[in-house]
């Protein structure tokens, strides 16, 4: 039920690149791999609205060059709206909860939390539970 833009040919990639991985590392790099959209929206600068009226991270800052930057100096309430691409300067605890639509779940996101994570399971002893599967069948004796 989680917003994704997930493809038949992105299952066959992840499938691909977590080859030896065990059923708990499966579980965890999915666990992992739904909080990037969180990870996202809490590491933004700038938010945008769409035509409902809902907030989205902006994916890069500052969104476009001519965003106006938050100098130091600025008196506290300083509206930073762009004018050109409509982002706000705003991080996610001043976007209304209720208004905040998060990104979908991507396969990239999937392959960043891959880049840090390990199997579990060696190739040793994968091919043991593969040889003894072969002997004894799935269900054992």
């Amino acid at each position: 039920d989680t917003p994704n833009d997930l493809e038949e040919e992105d299952f066959d990639r992840l499938g691909t690149i977590t080859e030896g991985a065990s059923g708990s590392d499966i579980q965890v790099l999915v666990k992992e791999a739904l909080m990037e959209p969180l990870r996202r929206c809490q590491q933004a600068k700038q938010f945008y609205k769409d035509e409902e009226g809902y907030f989205h991270p902006c994916t890069k800052y500052p969104n476009c060059s001519k965003c106006p930057p938050k100098l130091s100096s600025d008196k506290p309430g300083k509206d930073y709206s762009c004018k050109s691409c409509g982002a706000v300067r705003m991080s996610l605890w001043d976007v209304p909860g209720e208004k905040l639509r998060a990104p979908k779940v991507v396969r990239k996101d999937f392959e960043k939390v891959m880049k840090h994570s390990v199997a579990t399971v060696s190739p040793d002893e994968l091919k043991r539970f593969v040889d003894w599967t072969k002997m004894f069948g799935q269900d054992g004796a």
